[in-house]
């Protein structure tokens, strides 16, 4: 707060405000008051400007008013989330005692902070994607990198190296991240390529080793995970940040408990890795242009009936599996439910009806579930015997089925297990549709109490008599316009408009006076008012006081819920490849540890989906570091060399990640990382061009791509000159071939590639075939072995509708440029006009030219099919000299 405080501050209720203020410096304050939360101060003149709210003031006739805004209690998570997406932290300040029994200003006090990563209301939440809240903890070129799902208590932790951190922060895409130890150069780095709320982390330096190990026992009630020597399964950093993660949650939760899992250690490595730049081209969950999730992989796949399984699923995506053990699981069981097609559909209405048991659990444990939270939690619950009796029947008498029902779909064999029991208890207490403004009551079942029946039945005979007295007053007094109306104020009274008061009985007693109307009241009107608020609070106070209870009790069973949900989800995201399979023609890839991959009639899952029906080509694919490492494609654009070389890239990523994959049939061996440096564009936020992003990406494969790794280039070396393009998408297949050995697709219009495989072994020539006829072509789609002949632009050029005047004179120049005739380039490539050419330029004066022009002449006339390759190297030897004299 700037300047001085006014002397109108010093109130009682200005000086709570400023103590809370006090204690939470760094968050806009939502000071309760009635129904509205007010902001002070500058904190009112900030609110005011960001979200266009009318700044006025409190005390306005003192010398120094305090600037105020505020907004209405039910609008609050709007204007919560508005502040929030902006960058701005709001502590939430709540009357925490009835103001009709408190003495003295009411009490207030924070009930939670709400930050980016820290949000829990579900208007704010997306339902198929996690909430991650992450802590880095930096020392020494390590980071210990921690995730917390606030809303599910989904609580990971991991080490990895620095230049890994962004690859695994794009895999999660937090809301926030908490940070220290980071220089302010290594801090740049990662915050220019992760978009999301940076905080850094108060004092640091507490966070050593043990500390961090003895308070996570103690805020997660349970052990942390050893190895099988029994030690700790997690590194010193990771522990910093796992315990970083746990407190800053914790403090923006007092109210509440975190609804905490176990902390699960994990290796980035133990999964198919998929870096920024790949999971961006690839369109795994977002379209390249637009953004769009319509158009991504992840919109193909998801046939998820809940949002927990989408969820899952989303993680399975972006981390698919290396172990072939457990994808061969996911496959068995995915393979069971497109061979069980009547019972998958069965189970996909079940499903359909379970809300997210995750969040319901996680908003119980944080003390923010509803009452229609709770009943959506039992309904869901319910639900689930009637799941697993579906399994179980399935098999039925048969013992092979039973042997072969895989393990992955398996549901808890008791009721206990299921939690029937807090089921059964939330329907006893809670009725079927409660209220949504549950805090005036109202939400409890008939039956629970007799002592709240018996409050609920004065209260609604109680009102019952008051429309009773509305009509007898306006029979006795002849006012047809006499009505008994209510407000927190006046409480019951009748109104009277002003034409009509000659006839009020003396009786009356006068309230309130209005513009056009009188307000009265009698006694008989103010004895059923007492008995009916009387009867109205207590029922209230009682309903809410038992909602707690119930609240806590659900509270306590959450450890027993969230692992149902993590059954549930698994179970709903496996019927959906399922769904997939089935109505897509996918089939089971066969995964296993070779370092092959074949693919017959592979087809781009989001394309042909996209396609007219029977349109979409497919291709076959087979690479292998031992054979056919590097395909060196060349072909037209348009022509569907960047469709088959995604396709083969996804489906690994679907192979991995348990899907079946759209082929006829598919071998993967099991890769390591998918890379693609697929198109670029300049980065005007990162000050980097088209060339410079093109050269980072294609720096960070050759730096991190194994033998075992899946590699896809598009273009390499166009952001520049034509002759340094060539050197650069050269260099770099040699090396992807002699140096690092991984499979490999290389897309380029430079056709000087196909002389590669001249030279390299497991070098292999595809193009995209194209059929001409009559100076037109058709594109074919097709993946046929050897290079292009020609690229094709002009026809392309032609057919993306470029005046036709334009491409018949780029034919001529074209037809100049192919004559190898020198004296008719050089005055073209000086700049040839539709004018007719000037006469021949005089020959260059310069001794290097002539022999140019001989080294030109003599690989002209040179037998490149006849020679071998030592024939072939001892020219290129020969020439290279003559070019150094």
């Amino acid at each position: 707060m700037s300047g001085a405080v006014p002397d109108s501050a010093d109130t009682p209720l200005m000086r709570q405000y400023l103590e809370i203020k006090e204690a939470h410096p760094d968050c806009i304050v939502f000071f309760r008051l009635g129904d509205f939360y007010e902001m002070f101060f500058d904190d009112a003149v900030v609110v005011a400007r960001s979200l266009d709210l009318t700044l006025t003031s409190r005390d306005k006739g003192k010398e120094n008013p305090i600037p105020m805004c505020g907004v209405p209690h039910h609008a609050a998570r709007h204007y919560l989330a508005k502040l929030v997406t902006r960058g701005f932290k709001v502590a939430v300040a709540e009357q925490v005692e009835d103001p009709k029994v408190a003495k003295g200003i009411v009490k207030r006090q924070v009930v939670r902070i709400v930050t980016p990563g820290t949000i829990t209301d579900d208007e704010q939440l997306e339902p198929k994607a996690a909430h991650y809240l992450v802590a880095l903890y930096a020392e020494g070129g390590a980071v210990g990198l921690a995730h917390l799902d606030v809303t599910t208590g989904e609580f990971a932790a991991t080490q990895v190296a620095l230049r890994d951190v962004v690859d695994e922060l794009a895999r999660l895409e937090p809301r926030e991240v908490l940070h220290a130890g980071l220089d302010e150069a290594e801090l740049a780095a990662v915050r220019a390529r992760i978009k999301t709320a940076w905080a850094e982390l108060p004092a640091p330096g507490l966070y050593n080793a043990a500390r961090a190990e003895t308070e996570l026992v103690a805020a997660t009630g349970r052990e942390l995970p050893r190895d099988a020597k029994g030690a700790l399964a997690l590194g010193a950093l990771a522990l910093r940040a796992a315990l970083a993660v746990v407190k800053y949650a914790a403090d923006t939760q007092p109210a509440g408990t975190l609804p905490l899992t176990q902390l699960v250690p994990y290796e980035p490595s133990e999964h198919l890795v998929l870096d920024e730049a790949t999971r961006a081209n690839l369109e795994l969950f977002v379209t390249l242009i637009g953004g769009k999730k319509e158009g991504a992989l992840f919109g193909v796949l998801d046939e998820t009936r809940t949002s927990m399984g989408g969820r899952l699923l989303r993680r399975w995506l972006a981390a698919p599996l290396r172990d072939v053990a457990q994808i061969r699981r996911r496959h068995d069981a995915v393979e069971w439910l497109v061979e069980h097609a009547a019972l998958r559909a069965e189970l996909r209405v079940a499903l359909a009806e379970i809300y997210d048991l995750e969040r319901l659990a996680g908003r119980a444990t944080l003390g923010v579930a509803t009452p229609r939270d709770l009943v959506a939690l039992a309904r869901s619950l319910a639900k689930l015997p009637d799941v697993r009796a579906l399994l179980h029947a399935s098999f039925s008498g048969d013992a092979a089925a039973r042997l072969a029902h895989p393990e992955l779909l398996e549901l808890p064999s008791t009721d206990e297990a299921l939690c029937r029991d807090v089921a059964g208890e939330i329907a006893r207490t809670l009725a079927d549709d409660p209220p949504a403004q549950w805090r005036d009551g109202g939400f409890m079942r008939r039956g629970f109490s007799r002592e709240l029946d018996e409050l609920s039945e004065l209260s609604e005979g109680g009102k019952g008599k008051i429309l009773e007295i509305e009509a007898r007053e306006r029979e006795r007094t002849g006012i047809s316009s006499l009505k008994v109306r209510y407000n927190r104020v006046f409480g019951y009274y009748l109104e009277i408009t002003r034409s009509n008061l000659d006839r009020v009985p003396s009786d009356y007693v006068r309230k309130q006076t209005l513009a056009n109307a009188e307000r009265f009241v009698t006694a008989e009107l103010a004895d059923y008012e007492a008995k009916i608020l009387g009867a109205d609070e207590r029922r209230i106070a009682l309903e809410l006081e038992a909602f707690d209870r119930l609240r806590r009790r659900v509270a306590d069973c959450a450890r027993r819920i969230l692992p149902l949900a993590e059954l549930v989800a698994r179970l709903d995201a496996l019927a959906a490849l399922a769904e997939v399979a089935h109505f897509s023609g996918y089939v089971r890839p066969d995964v296993d540890t070779s370092l092959r991959l074949e693919i017959e009639d592979g087809r781009h899952p989001v394309v042909e989906k996209l396609a007219a029906a029977g349109r979409f080509v497919p291709n076959d694919t087979t690479l292998d570091p031992d054979d056919a490492q590097l395909m060196v494609i060349t072909g037209p654009n348009m022509a569907g060399k960047s469709t088959v070389m995604r396709q083969t890239a996804l489906i690994v990523v679907m192979a991995q990640l348990g899907s079946f994959v759209p082929a006829r049939r598919a071998r993967v061996g099991i890769v390591d990382r998918v890379f693609t440096r697929v198109g670029a564009s300049d980065n005007l936020a990162r000050g980097e061009s088209t060339f410079m992003v093109e050269m980072r990406e294609t720096a960070h494969i050759l730096s991190h791509a194994t033998r075992r790794s899946l590699i896809v280039l598009d273009e390499i070396g166009r952001g520049t000159s034509t002759y340094d393009g060539v050197s650069i998408a050269w260099a770099v297949a040699e090396h992807l071939h002699d140096r690092i050995g991984g499979k490999t697709m290389f897309a380029t219009h430079y056709h000087e590639l196909t002389a590669l495989a001249e030279t390299r072994p497991r070098v292999r020539n595809f193009s995209t075939a194209v059929k001409e006829w009559k100076d037109e072509i058709v594109f074919l789609h097709k993946l046929v072995e050897g290079g292009a002949s020609r690229s094709y632009g002009i026809q392309v050029a032609r057919l993306a509708g470029l005046d036709k005047s334009v491409v018949a004179r780029a034919k001529q120049i074209l037809a100049k440029l192919e004559t190898g005739d020198e004296s008719a380039q050089l005055p073209l490539l000086a700049g040839l006009s539709r004018q007719p050419a000037a006469a021949p330029a005089p020959p260059v004066a310069s001794a290097e030219r002539p022999r140019v022009s001989e080294i030109e002449r003599a690989l002209a006339d040179a037998d490149l099919d006849g020679m071998s390759p030592r024939e072939a190297h001892a020219l290129l030897a020969e020439l290279q000299s003559r070019l150094k004299v």
